[in-house]
């Protein structure tokens, strides 16, 4: 279902656009505000505004929200109502800049670390059916127990008290680097490489042929003396071929395989008697065998020992 659709990269980019950027960044600021000002206790609030009982009451909300999402089994859409509440959160703070308004009004500020606090207690039980181990994470940051519940944010005003001692400030999540996304991408495509070479099936057997045919081919043992890709094609190279009896031009199509510089000095199995063909306006006067490896890659068929040399015939 559209529920359960999952990529790599959206995984990346909700993890650190939504759990670092606006989950943890909200819970980092909070903490680290209160040990700064307050040596890490919660203040207790003087006259509430309308935009803090805004927020009080918003938190009572979330309960029957996330809920009803959960009910109906849209996971995503409850999901992403936690986060709803995270950034109320972040925006409550950066709309009352508590870091400018401790410069003028103290009292004013107690005020505003008192109600985001408010909001990091809820997110440490509401986030339980999602992230339970940062849900207990959290509940060790803001020192607390288990005990408070989804019905107690519904009616419960004050979730936590003031002179309630918190501890220090710790990162909830990490960043996704591309590079930790790209191995696990190289992981699937080796699994599904893998699993496609374990469920392919041979080519069947060719028609029988007389030995005579047989013996008609002329395979021999050659060396690779140059290489270089054949203009406007993406699978041709064109290889210049030491094979004993002569040097010759073959057009192979292994440029997706191999790149030309590597292959110099490369030993290679060629059937010289091929009847000479024109490919891309290029003469080619014989194959280079070739074999197909496990992972799907070619691979060429070479002489084991070193001493073997250039125009011996494979038989």
């Amino acid at each position: 279902t559209k529920d359960n659709n999952f990529t790599w990269k959206d995984f990346q980019a909700r993890n650190n656009n939504e759990l670092v950027g606006n989950f943890g960044n909200f819970i980092n600021r909070v903490i680290v505000l209160t040990n700064k000002y307050y040596n890490g206790i919660v203040p207790a609030p003087n006259e509430l505004k309308e935009v803090d009982l805004d927020v009080l009451e918003h938190i009572k909300k979330y309960p029957n929200i996330i809920g009803r999402s959960i009910e109906k089994y849209r996971f995503r859409e409850a999901l992403g109502e936690l986060m709803n509440l995270a950034r109320l959160g972040n925006k409550y703070l950066a709309d009352e800049e508590p870091w400018k308004v401790i410069k003028v009004n103290e009292e004013r500020t107690k005020t505003i670390m008192y109600v985001a606090l408010q909001v990091a207690r809820s997110l440490s039980v509401l986030s339980e059916p999602f992230l339970p181990f940062t849900s207990t994470k959290l509940k060790s940051i803001l020192n607390v127990d288990d005990k408070l519940t989804w019905n107690d944010i519904l009616s419960v005003n004050v979730l936590l008290k003031p002179n309630h001692q918190i501890g220090t400030a710790e990162l909830l999540f990490s960043k996704i680097d591309d590079a930790d996304i790209q191995k696990q991408l190289d992981k699937l495509e080796a699994t599904k490489i893998a699993n496609e070479q374990e469920n392919k099936t041979l080519e069947p057997q060719k028609d029988i042929i007389d030995f005579e045919d047989f013996t008609k081919l002329d395979m021999r043992v050659g060396t690779i003396l140059e290489a270089e890709k054949i203009a406007k094609t993406k699978k041709l190279l064109k290889l210049k071929v030491d094979v004993g009896i002569d040097i010759r031009t073959i057009v192979s199509g292994i440029a997706e395989s191999f790149k030309p510089e590597d292959i110099i000095g490369q030993r290679v199995t060629v059937l010289t008697n091929l009847a000479p063909r024109k490919i891309r306006g290029v003469e080619s006067n014989g194959m280079i065998l070739m074999a197909e490896t496990q992972n799907g890659k070619l691979s060429f068929i070479e002489p084991e020992k070193e001493d073997i040399i250039n125009g011996i015939e494979v038989s």
